[in-house]
């Protein structure tokens, strides 16, 4: 069986990608916001970067099968390929960013990680207030830029996507020796997993292939994610594992080989370990877990 991919995750008809152009700014209320799930069958990806910043009411937000809810003033930066859904309350207002990859090319790392299917930041009132002011330029350069000079665009929301990955790392409390040759050693190993993780499940490939120490490698990792290397890399699996069993016909036997896992029932056991259920469990129309409710 032959199936098209993005970013090595299988693509289904039905996969959303209605971005013209390479940049957008739009503000949604409740029915806009409710309006892309029904129009894509709830769960659905895009072939561009997302950042949604809910300014008033609240959401559940669902990635790759995990779902959390989010108040006022949260943020979410959604990659290409995530799975994901959105219910919000009906007083839920939020602005929606959309561009493609290429738009900012080497920015993205920063809050796009190869590492996570996607990244949430809650902030205070006065964090919000920042947010608020580099959207209200965001708005109005979008409205003013000429398509074929999109610089200060460009430097902006590159700007903005550095103030988003500062306030995470003040609320983390990360405080790393030399923040950026840490990111730089993390961005390897980002890039490195993604195009690996399908074989390479060992922390040892990742740290001598990018030429540290495996203990150097976790440290770095650790302090920036919250997780040992061998969790990254686990979860990495495991995401790409239920976003098969969303959308594609593969039998559990097939994922598990795609996967690197010689036998279904060790990947049967890691999933299990990872995510409190089976991947019997997980598949849509078995698990009540995947069926959500718009918060009223």
């Amino acid at each position: 069986m032959s199936i098209s991919t993005l970013n090595g995750v299988p693509i289904v008809p039905g996969d959303l990608d209605k971005l013209e152009g390479q940049f957008m700014f739009i503000d949604m209320g409740f029915e806009a916001l409710a309006s892309l799930n029904c129009s894509n069958s709830e769960t659905h990806r895009h072939a561009y970067h997302e950042i949604i910043w809910f300014r008033y009411g609240t959401a559940v937000y669902v990635a790759d099968g995990e779902s959390v809810e989010l108040p006022k003033h949260s943020l979410v930066s959604i990659p290409t390929a995530c799975i994901h859904s959105i219910y919000p309350s009906r007083d839920c207002k939020a602005t929606v960013i959309m561009f493609r990859a290429e738009f900012l090319q080497n920015a993205l790392h920063r809050i796009f990680s190869k590492c996570s299917s996607s990244s949430i930041l809650y902030t205070t009132e006065e964090q919000a207030a920042i947010i608020e002011s580099y959207l209200g330029l965001l708005c109005y350069e979008s409205g003013q830029a000429d398509q074929y000079i999109p610089n200060a665009l460009q430097y902006l929301l590159a700007a903005f996507i550095v103030k988003i990955d500062e306030l995470r790392i003040l609320q983390s409390m990360l405080k790393p020796h030399s923040l950026s040759k840490s990111e730089a050693i993390l961005e390897q190993f980002a890039v490195l997993l993604e195009e690996k993780f399908y074989t390479e499940h060992r922390v040892s490939y990742y740290s001598k292939t990018i030429g540290v120490s495996a203990r150097k490698l976790c440290e770095i990792v650790l302090i920036h994610t919250g997780k040992y290397v061998s969790q990254v890399i686990m979860d990495r699996v495991i995401t790409e594992a239920k976003r098969m069993i969303l959308v594609t016909d593969f039998s559990l036997k097939e994922i598990a080989f795609q996967l690197g896992f010689e036998e279904q029932s060790y990947f049967t056991k890691v999933f299990k370990r990872l995510t409190g259920i089976t991947p019997t469990e997980f598949i849509p129309g078995n698990i009540d877990a995947m069926i959500y409710q718009p918060i009223v």
